[in-house]
């Protein structure tokens, strides 16, 4: 995971910006190996802290805990850069895949309908769609691959929906090419590669509608409402929490902000909220059944 050759890119990239102690953020999925690259570094005189705190996305720095324990760098794994203004300096370590897409890509390749594609990944798959792409291309397909991969911003894959006939998203996890089909009317191929399965998303665009109007109808009926503030520098939308709370109460609903990290049920515990508004993640509103009530969009406000 953490092999020599990693660890020594590492290394090279925390001698350039003179790390002295660091704090290190991994996805959960890279938390395995972190010991390897901690042992590493220590063994070259790097103070090494290891954050096991989840990690979401370069929307979710602990760039505050570093500084506050001494760090003079925090290395994030696995995520690009997100652009934020941060408390001490950050190093993006991005944690390219090797993952060969071309045999699954020929097993279902005739379930393909259209000829103009734009490949779409997770960072960590990047490198592996420009191989995909020649692939395709030998087999009579025009392919594009946006310019930066998909995290919650799909504003570069959706520049290409002039030019092609659908998205295909290859990587694993429905989050991703879900939250791009509802942006897109183009329809989203959903190559799996943990399922080996080729999923066409477009009928998910009008249920997707249907849901969402069906939230809204719901939450009209509702009187107390909570609006999700998250601490997460990528995530801190203060101004757009406080103008929800404004408009929930003219439209005479009771409105609380609430203030957290990580939003979890068991955090909601005791307190009497209806309908939950969320200004942080977008995957909070796959977890409604867990926390048992109505989750609105930011957007979806308006329709109160």
């Amino acid at each position: 995971m953490f092999d020599d050759k990693r660890c020594r890119e590492i290394l090279s990239l925390l001698k350039g910006r003179r790390a002295k102690k660091i704090l290190i953020q991994v996805p959960e999925g890279l938390k395995s190996g972190i010991q390897d690259l901690a042992d590493f570094l220590e063994k070259n005189s790097i103070g090494v802290v290891l954050s096991i705190e989840p990690c979401f996305g370069a929307c979710d720095l602990r760039d505050s805990e570093a500084k506050a324990i001494g760090c003079n760098v925090l290395l994030h794994i696995g995520h690009a850069d997100f652009g934020l203004e941060t408390k001490v300096p950050v190093i993006y370590y991005e944690y390219f895949m090797n993952y060969d897409f071309i045999p699954l890509l020929r097993l279902m390749m005739k379930q393909i309908k259209y000829r103009k594609i734009c490949l779409v990944s997770t960072i960590q798959f990047k490198k592996s769609l420009v191989y995909a792409k020649k692939f395709l291309e030998k087999n009579g397909f025009a392919v594009k691959i946006a310019d930066s991969v998909l995290g919650c911003d799909v504003s570069d894959a959706k520049g290409y929906e002039k030019m092609i006939d659908c998205y295909l998203f290859m990587g694993s996890g429905r989050f991703h090419p879900l939250g791009l089909q509802e942006s897109v009317s183009k329809p989203v191929l959903f190559l799996d590669i943990e399922n080996r399965t080729l999923e066409d998303l477009y009928d998910e665009k009008d249920k997707m509608k249907i849901k969402s109007g069906m939230r809204i109808e719901k939450a009209k009926g509702m009187k107390t409402f909570g609006v999700l503030l998250s601490t997460k520098p990528g995530q801190m939308k203060i101004k757009q929490a406080a103008e929800i709370k404004r408009k929930l109460e003219k439209a005479g609903k009771r409105a609380y902000v609430l203030l957290g990290d990580c939003f979890t049920p068991e955090k909601l515990m005791g307190l009497k909220i209806d309908v939950l508004v969320n200004t942080a993640c977008p995957r909070i509103r796959e977890d409604a059944e867990q926390f048992g009530k109505i989750i609105l969009n930011p957007e979806d406000v308006e329709e109160l």
